[in-house]
């Protein structure tokens, strides 16, 4: 029934219409390559890496391509690269495939590390506190506090060997 209605009335059929999802556009200063017309490359190439200068509403792109050290082309209205568009003119993504297994290295040399850490320190809890539960106060106030106990008992003492000698 929706396509009697496109012909009909094609503003109405493009209201009930399901909104494409449209892959994301290289923005303003991505790299991207660009392939160039058949016969127009440099030195045998014909693939050139290119910086993003704008896109239009229609997804077609304007580029700079760098072609030699020193040596740029604008082009526009370059499409992306897909079947049936094998004559050149057009655009296509880097691959990003490094990319995503240096990241996968990271995440798991990161995880390596953490679960060192964790050991390290569940070692110095076990040395720290041996066989024993977290206290409710700090350990450093444990031990302030038995100083100055020590300290007291020294003092009475030395006070006391005074007190005998007289």
């Amino acid at each position: 029934m929706g396509h009697l209605l496109k012909s009909i009335n094609p503003e109405a059929a493009e209201l009930i219409q399901e909104p494409t999802t449209r892959v994301r556009l290289p923005d303003v200063g991505d790299i991207v390559i660009y392939h160039m017309r058949t016969g127009h490359g440099r030195a045998g190439r014909t693939r050139f890496p290119a910086l993003v200068q704008g896109a239009n509403q229609h997804g077609l792109l304007n580029l700079t391509v760098i072609l030699e050290a020193g040596e740029l082309q604008n082009v526009s209205l370059v499409e992306e690269i897909g079947p049936g568009k094998d004559g050149g003119h057009v655009w296509e993504r880097p691959d990003g495939g490094h990319l995503a297994d240096a990241f996968r290295n990271t995440v798991t040399s990161l995880h390596t590390r953490v679960g060192e850490l964790e050991g390290e320190l569940k070692a110095l809890r076990k040395l720290v506190l041996g066989d024993f539960d977290v206290p409710r106060i700090p350990i450093i106030e444990i031990m302030q506090d038995f100083e100055n106990r020590l300290r007291l008992l020294k003092e009475g003492q030395a006070a006391s060997a005074k007190g005998k000698r007289k």
